[in-house]
């Protein structure tokens, strides 16, 4: 089998959905961990020595795997970032130590079609290692590609004519879900998640919620909900989670959990959340 190198859990499920049974995929960010602060440790050195392709995003998304990966040059490696359609969104102003180098937003796992252009660079870069399973990884590209079709679909006809297009989240992550189906984003902390707001920004907040008839308040996975709960009191509304997907979705939401099903709930928690017809 190929061996793979994933930088995180979004970069993992697509290392293993197009490389199928041809591909041994490890993932660098062990369970539990922050994406942006991993520090790698002498088993990941060691399979990153072995990787024949090493996938991740750059950007200093994640600083230590971008410095390991430039050494790793027997290795086909693809940042996920500058795949063909995958456009970067500004960060918000209050950039957070979770931002690119550029100063854009990193959540882009979070649109499928953005996603889809990230399978297609994944795709050529088994291709460009192991071209004996071109088609093999080929017909796992476009398997893939229908499903994400289909979550896609699936998001806009659930989120198109929705009471309320504001959300309010825990953390900033949402931007590029917002921007693909035409809602607003306010979060109550940064870009990074263990930021923890001022008083007069949590006051903004609460303002700019209950302004907008927010009913729901979200909070991600990863988090606790404790912010979110308090602006939530504040106006009267509820909370609900919203998966940002940074980590392997089977240690906080279950066995079965991966991208697909977890982004399907929250388009489901977000229909029932702004009011959707």
């Amino acid at each position: 089998m190929l061996p793979v190198v994933a930088s995180f859990y979004p970069v993992q499920f697509l290392a293993e959905r197009v490389g199928g049974d041809r591909v041994s995929v490890t993932n660098l960010t062990p369970p539990g961990s922050e994406p942006h602060d991993l520090a790698l440790d002498g088993q990941s050195m060691a399979a990153l020595a072995d990787a024949k392709v090493v996938l991740y995003l750059g950007e200093s998304f994640q600083p230590d795997v971008e410095k390991a990966v430039a050494d790793a040059t027997d290795a086909v490696r693809r940042d996920l970032l500058t795949a063909p359609g995958v456009d970067v969104l500004p960060a918000p102003a209050d950039l957070g130590k979770e931002s690119l180098a550029g100063g854009g937003d990193p959540h882009v796992w979070l649109d499928p079609v953005r996603m889809k252009a990230m399978a297609s660079a994944v795709a050529d870069a088994y291709t460009e290692a192991d071209p004996a399973n071109a088609d093999a990884y080929r017909s796992n590209l476009a398997a893939l590609q229908r499903d994400l079709d289909a979550l896609d679909a699936d998001l806009r006809a659930d989120l198109t004519g929705c009471a309320q297009t504001t959300i309010v989240t825990s953390h900033a992550a949402f931007a590029y879900l917002a921007d693909r189906y035409g809602l607003r984003q306010v979060a109550i902390a940064g870009l990074s998640p263990d930021a923890e707001p001022d008083a007069q920004t949590l006051a903004e907040i609460t303002d700019t919620a209950r302004a907008a008839g927010v009913t729901t308040v979200f909070f991600e996975e990863a988090l606790t909900p404790d912010t979110a709960q308090t602006v939530a009191s504040a106006i009267g509304a509820k909370i609900d989670l919203l998966a940002a997907l940074e980590f392997d979705p089977r240690e906080a939401l279950g066995p079965g959990q991966e991208y697909l099903s977890v982004m399907g709930d929250n388009g489901d928690r977000l229909y029932a959340g702004l009011g959707c017809p």
